[in-house]
């Protein structure tokens, strides 16, 4: 099946990646970025990387390639310890989701015109932990980008009421660590708002794939769905 990825030269997005070419279910990868990836593009020939200079306008060619697809993993955007610019909240984290789901929609209604069966598209977007859907909440600190992210979950999961052909999942993690970060497990298990990337990365793959069967995923139920799928790919691995 076919996935879609942004956000792979982030953080982030670098491990989803390498979670994502790990999966042999996962048939085609189509990477959107800013500018040409030809580290990322020689990895795998499942890979195809677009680069896309506005990613508020796809046009029909590009829509072309979104038949198929199963899954975004939408991991572009800013974060609590690396903001999106101000003034450019509402832009990267709330029109550029909506702009990509709005395309993938329209393409997925051009495709069934031609074919009996279409694929239900699955839009996973990270948000975070802090991030607010009330628009009118009094807020202290990273105020424009945690309401940035939370109107862009509202939008996206009215979106989704609104297709019969598109499921949004909001995937609401904590604090990213890297996956070699010194601060003991326990430590990471007890403050309930940190996650390791891995873990987060391999949690998001899995749920692209086979679905969750909720429409919002906190850090508690992502570290424990990444901690145990490591554990098997470790176990696998031996």
């Amino acid at each position: 099946m076919k996935y879609i990825l942004t956000g792979t030269s982030g953080f982030v997005g670098k491990e989803i990646l390498a979670q994502a070419l790990s999966n042999p279910l996962i048939t085609s990868l189509l990477i959107l970025s800013r500018r040409p990836l030809p580290n990322i593009s020689s990895l795998d020939p499942r890979i195809k990387v677009i680069v896309l200079e506005n990613f508020l306008s796809y046009p029909d060619a590009l829509k072309s390639e979104f038949t198929g697809v199963k899954a975004v993993l939408w991991a572009l955007g800013g974060s609590n310890t690396n903001p999106t610019p101000k003034g450019k909240c509402d832009e990267v984290e709330v029109q550029y989701p909506l702009t990509l789901a709005r395309a993938l929609i329209e393409a997925s209604k051009t495709s069934a015109e031609h074919v009996c069966h279409v694929v239900k598209i699955r839009f996973l977007l990270i948000s975070g932990t802090f991030s607010v859907r009330d628009q009118e909440k009094p807020l202290w600190l990273l105020k424009e980008g945690r309401k940035a992210r939370g109107l862009a979950e509202t939008r996206l999961l009215e979106l989704a009421e609104k297709s019969g052909n598109f499921e949004a999942v909001v995937i609401k993690c904590g604090y990213v660590l890297k996956k070699d970060n010194v601060v003991p497990e326990l430590l990471v298990g007890f403050s309930k708002q940190a996650i390791r990337v891995d873990e987060l990365a391999a949690a998001m793959v899995e749920l692209a794939v086979m679905g969750s069967g909720s429409k919002t995923i906190r850090n508690a139920e992502l570290r424990s769905l990444g901690k145990r799928l490591l554990k098997e790919q470790m176990e696998r691995d031996k």
